[in-house]
This record gives C-alpha cells, structure tokens and sequence, in this order.
C-alpha cells in the first residue's frame, strides 16, 4: 500500500491524530498535499516559524496563530472538513498544557471530519497521546523517486554531476 492510500484510510476511518514518523518533511508534506488533492480534503498546515499556510483545496481565509496555542484554537474553532498538519509540533511534547488541549481536540474529532497531522522525526510520543493517536512511519524514497531527483539535479544550471561505477560487492569508498 503507498503513504497516499495509508493515509487515505486513516483519514476515511475517521483517526483524529496522525504521527507521521519522517525526517524528510518537504517530501512527506508534499505527499500529504497530493493526498488531499485527490480526495478533495482541504489542508492546512502550521509551524512556528511562518504560522498557518494553505496546502490544498483551502477554501476562505487563512487563519492566523503566533504560538501552538493559538494554533490548536484555531483548528477548533474550524468549521467543516480538514486535515490540519502541525510541523515540529513534537517539540511541545513537554507542555502539560498543549499536550492535554491535543488530546482534546482528537478526542471531540472523533465526531467531525477533522484530522490533525504531526511531523516529527521521531518516534517518541507521550503516554498521554499513545490511546488517541496513531502512528505512521513516511517510507524512504524509492529507486523511481531518487532518479527523479537525480534527473532534477543534472539538469539544474551550474550544478555539476560526475557519477561513477559503484565499487565491486563488499569493496568500500572512501569520500574525501
């Protein structure tokens, strides 16, 4: 099954708190954007550094939230279909506060059609979160993905590309 039918099926099955394991988040939040254009589910997404952006099918205006206080309030006060991505979210783990509003919010979802997504790159989670939430870890690129990077690369101007043989089987390279 790919990440986009993974998601698909957690999100058709109404789980209100996905954690997405990843330490590729462009790429995982680039999925998640294709996901949701397909399915026609409206996206949005939050980090402290540049607050909310619309990922896909947003309709209206863009809420705004300084702080993941105010994000989580805003998501509350949505109306409507949505999944809301909250990127480096896992850094408020240690906040009683926001951990006990986050397990709100997945547990008043439960009845709406509403799903938060958090990126993180590790698999850490709080017990507090653990019954409500459910975890998925974004494959790593496959052969397909790499070459289409890899074509991207060689034909990026000033970008200079020398690829080689790999060495025989058990040989190793050093890399100065």
């Amino acid at each position: 099954m790919s990440f986009q039918q993974e998601l698909d099926l957690c999100l058709r099955a109404r789980f209100t708190l996905i954690v997405l394991i990843t330490p590729e988040e462009e790429r995982a939040v680039a999925e998640v954007r294709k996901a949701c254009e397909t399915n026609k589910r409206p996206c949005l997404s939050w980090d402290a550094g540049d607050g909310f952006e619309a990922i896909a099918n947003w309709t209206g205006s863009v809420p705004t939230a300084p702080d993941p206080k105010t994000a989580l309030e805003k998501i509350d006060q949505h109306d409507g279909d949505a999944l809301f991505i909250l990127r480096d979210f896992h850094d408020i783990w240690s906040n009683a506060q926001l951990k006990r509003k986050l397990r709100n919010l997945a547990q008043r979802f439960r009845y709406t059609r509403k799903s938060i997504l958090i990126t993180t790159p590790s698999p850490k989670l709080p017990a507090e979160l653990k019954d409500v939430a459910v975890v998925v870890e974004f494959p790593p690129p496959d052969t397909a993905e790499l070459e289409t990077v890899l074509n991207g690369l060689t034909t990026t101007p000033g970008v200079q590309v020398q690829l080689g043989s790999a060495p025989p089987s058990g040989v190793t390279q050093e890399v100065l």
